[in-house]
């Protein structure tokens, strides 16, 4: 009976052990498919960032956008002067628009370029807040001037909670109203005048800024300025990872650089004039004549030097002599039969006189050179060239045009995922709705035809004519590789 119950408890140990083991193993694999998806996803979101950004220029947009305000205000601002001393009450102050403008460019991240947004936003307002569209979910990030800033960030606006926000969203329009009932979600309840704009990143609408004044700072809302600031702040955003000029020079003080115009006043310095003082020191002008002892030449007419001068003369003209024999310039650049009638035999060969060519030490070469034609045969003949045959070239050059032909497809196949990955990155509700309801095309028409369109701008026809890598991946990410579900 000991025995049996051995067996059993041995038979239970193997079997916890091995169920155990299937258990951390099917642990471990599904971490690593998690680990793998949140890597395509970032690495798809980071090549999208780029993808994008790459052709954007928002400083043109910036300066037309500042220019055209300006001509507004010009155009506006009535003739009496009092009229104009009440401006500044109202925000409408290009130079201060200016530097809330630098101030958020000097953002290094986009929580910096965001957190300054807000900031510059109390300028013409009470309160400033940011709301992150998730979805179709407006939710809090972050507020200033709010009684208490975790009221804002548990802040969450379904669609049709708030008509203002469906505008936003829907609409994408400029919302200007009391703003009462927006502020006493966030959690301040005496707001006379608000404005909701939205911040387009990427061509969507990412999120809306509030921002709303009080009775007592309702002259001090300007609308004009906060919507410039927010549309700058977006492209700010769409380019953080590209720009390369911190402050951009559009956007630089000119008097900082007119200020540097008075340094020249340190001119007097030139005033040591004295330094012609020490002229005394021509009295040195005795030293000149010390080069005078040119009788030093009769020391080298010692005629010991002549004597190298004729042995090293008759030597090298008896050694040029068999180098000339030696040398057949036509040689040097057309190999003989023999070079190419064996490749094991012709290397070494060729190895061997490169290398003899090579040696730096000009008297040891002639020495070669005349043992050259003692030896006689193919060895005695020069090559210090190698020109390989015309077979070779033509197939190295053809090995190049085909890594040219397959670069152009992993390209294209490339950009098709980025394109696809990034619908669904910023889309998964929509493609989840859309493999239900066998509709994907028809939710995610917009987006795919606008990728499409940048495929096609992008990748070169005769590479779109053999392949259609878009769409693949269309059914590959999108479908989850059942084309049915786009609807098509």
């Amino acid at each position: 009976m000991a025995v049996r119950g051995e067996e059993v408890a041995s038979s239970i140990d193997g079997q916890v052990r091995e169920s155990v083991e299937r258990l951390v193993g099917e642990i471990r694999s599904s971490i690593e498919d998690v680990r793998v998806v949140v890597d395509q996803q970032l690495k798809a979101a980071l090549q999208s960032v780029q993808a994008d950004v790459s052709n954007i220029a928002f400083l043109p947009q910036i300066q037309k956008a500042i220019s055209q305000f300006e001509e507004d205000l010009e155009a506006a601002r009535p003739p009496a002067p009092v009229a104009v001393a009440a401006a500044p009450s109202g925000g409408g102050d290009t130079s201060r628009l200016k530097e809330a403008v630098q101030a958020v460019e000097r953002g290094k991240s986009q929580v910096d370029v965001l957190n300054a947004l807000l900031e510059q936003c109390l300028q013409y307002g009470s309160r400033a807040a940011l709301l992150i569209l998730k979805g179709e979910t407006f939710s809090g990030w972050k507020g200033m001037g709010f009684p208490n800033d975790d009221t804002v960030k548990r802040f969450n606006a379904a669609p049709g909670l708030l008509s203002e926000l469906d505008t936003v969203l829907r609409n994408e329009q400029v919302v200007v109203w009391d703003g009462i009932n927006l502020a006493t979600r966030l959690g301040a309840s005496d707001s006379a005048r608000a404005v909701l704009v939205p911040m387009v990143i990427k061509d969507k609408v990412a999120a809306a800024v509030f921002v709303d004044a009080t009775d007592d700072d309702a002259d001090k809302l300007d609308v004009s300025s906060i919507e410039l600031l927010v549309f700058t702040t977006g492209l700010m955003i769409d380019t953080i990872s590209i720009r390369k000029k911190v402050p951009s020079p559009s956007l630089s003080t000119g008097e900082g650089t007119i200020a540097p115009a008075a340094a020249p006043k340190p001119t007097p310095p030139p005033t040591p004039a004295p330094a012609p003082r020490p002229t005394p020191p021509p009295q040195a002008s005795a030293p000149a004549p010390r080069p005078t002892p040119p009788p030093a030449p009769p020391a080298p007419v010692a005629k010991p030097a002549p004597e190298p001068e004729s042995a090293t003369v008759s030597f090298t003209a008896a050694q040029m002599r068999d180098m000339i024999a030696a040398e057949r310039p036509p040689r040097f650049n057309v190999p003989s039969a023999e070079d190419f009638g064996g490749a094991a035999a012709a290397t070494p060969a060729t190895t061997a006189r490169l290398q003899s060519i090579e040696a730096p030490r000009p008297a040891p070469a002639p020495a070669p050179a005349a043992a050259a034609p003692a030896a006689g045969g193919a060895e005695e003949r020069p090559s210090t060239q190698y020109i390989p045959p015309v077979g070779v070239r033509g197939s190295a050059a053809t090995a190049g045009e085909k890594s040219e032909e397959a670069k152009k497809h992993d390209e294209a196949r490339r950009f098709a995922r980025l394109l696809v990955s990034e619908i669904k990155l910023y889309n998964e509700s929509k493609v989840d709705q859309g493999r239900k309801n066998h509709d994907l095309y028809e939710r995610l028409k917009e987006d795919i035809d606008r990728s499409r369109q940048m495929y096609d701008e992008r990748i070169a026809e005769d590479v779109r004519k053999t392949s259609n890598y878009f769409y693949d991946e269309l059914v590959r990410i999108l479908a989850d590789g059942n084309a049915e579900l786009l609807g098509l």
